[in-house]
Formats: C-alpha cells, structure tokens, sequence
C-alpha cells in the first residue's frame, strides 16, 4: 500500500511540474496562437490603412502646395497645364480621402511631410531657369512612391472603404506620373536619370557637373604621381643601401 501511494503521488507531483512548466513558459493552448496570429494579423492591416492615408492626404497637400507654386513660377504652358490639372485632381482627391478617413475613425495630417515642405521651399528659390525641370522631378519621384504605396494597400489593406479611395486614386496618380514624365523629356531631361536617392531632386544640367569631374580625374592623378614617387624614393634607397655593402 506504501509502494502505491508513493508512486501515485510522484506520478501527481510529475504532472504537476510539466503544467506547472508550462505556465512558466507561456505554452498557450491549442487555439490561443491562431488567435494571437490572426489579431496581430488584423491590426497589421488597420495600421496599413491609416498609414496610407496619412501618406496621401500629405501627398495632396504637398501637390496642390507647389501646383500654386508651379502656376506662378514655371516657363513652359505645358508644366502650368500640368500644375493646374494636380491641383484640381489632389483637390478633389483629399475631400474624398478626408469623408472615408472620418468614416474609418483616421486621423489625418494637416500640412506636408518634412521631406515635402523642403522640396516646397526649393522650389521657392531655384533659379527661374531651372523651375520646370525640378518640378518636374519632384513630381516623378514623389508619384512613383504614391503609386507604390497605394499599391501596397491595394494588397494588404483591410479596410474596404480605404481601399475602394486607393483605387480610385491609383489611376489619378499613374496619369499624374505620365504628364510629368513627359513634360520632364520636353525639357530635355532623361527619366531615367532622376535620382532616387534624392528624393526626386535630379541634377537639371548635368554640364555643372563637369569641373567636379575635371577636379576629381586631376586628384586621382595627383594621388597617382605621388604613389609613384614614393615608390621610386624607396626602390632607390634600397638600391643604395645594396651599393653600399
């Protein structure tokens, strides 16, 4: 009898340190984890629709910002045009935006990203010569990321009012692009040149940059006289030394 009540209360104490380890651990239950997984899952996708469009109420704001700019500043009829038909369509774009945002319970931003209110204030004190063209670029680069963006959404938004907005926007966004590209290769400028490293800054007259090119070649050669010349110093005190034994 003293055997079996030993081994039945080691067989309780065994059970009561596995649970016991369990716990310690955090071991959910079965179902627990697909929970977790799938809240984490649903929050993920809120949090992509606030943040698109927090995105692109800034982008609304910064393109009608520097449309006005660009209606005062530009050279060509064809960027004025173009500054005239962004106005009006981010216009319209973010009042639609700002009724389904109020709807999903989104805050929205009421100026411009930091980024776009510099490109703002660039476009402010460029030269008269180079408006156009940097207009332009900054609108290449800053729809090519709208584009992106509300393609993600698109695919991994979980609102259907915000993304029913996103589609409706994609198409404004890829005609915006098309007009800016094709405004940017009028002036001369290569699409494919505009860096995206700067934010859509492009260098509007590569020729500037020839003396830094002059500057860099006449360094590297001077850098290549000076290798060569300490070399021959020490080749010829070595021979000297040899001489001299």
């Amino acid at each position: 009898m003293a055997l079996s009540r030993i081994t039945t209360a080691v067989t309780v104490s065994a059970a009561g340190f596995a649970l016991g380890s369990g716990l310690l651990v955090g071991t959910l239950p079965a179902g627990a984890a697909t929970v977790t997984a799938s809240g984490q899952t649903r929050a993920a996708a809120a949090q992509q629709d606030a943040s698109w469009a927090q995105a692109t109420a800034q982008t609304d704001l910064a393109e009608i910002a520097i449309g006005n700019l660009a209606e005062q500043r530009a050279q060509h009829s064809a960027t004025k045009m173009m500054a005239q038909v962004t106005i009006s369509d981010h216009t319209k774009a973010l009042a639609s935006l700002k009724q389904v945002a109020s709807q999903a319970g989104i805050t929205l931003p009421s100026a411009p990203s930091t980024t776009q209110q510099s490109q703002a204030a660039q476009l402010k004190s460029v030269a008269s010569s180079q408006f156009d063209a940097t207009y332009d670029s900054i609108q290449i680069k800053g729809h090519e990321l709208s584009i992106s963006q509300t393609r993600t959404e698109l695919a991994d938004g979980s609102s259907s009012a915000v993304k029913g907005n996103a589609q409706a926007y994609l198409p404004v966004a890829e005609k915006h692009l098309q007009m800016a590209e094709t405004d940017y290769q009028a002036l001369g400028g290569s699409v494919s040149g505009v860096d995206a490293g700067s934010g859509g800054l492009a260098a509007t007259q590569p020729a500037n940059d020839a003396p830094w090119f002059a500057v860099g070649a006449l360094g590297a050669l001077l850098l290549a006289g000076t290798g060569a010349l300490g070399l021959r110093r020490r080749s010829s005190g070595r021979f000297s030394r040899l001489g001299s034994r």
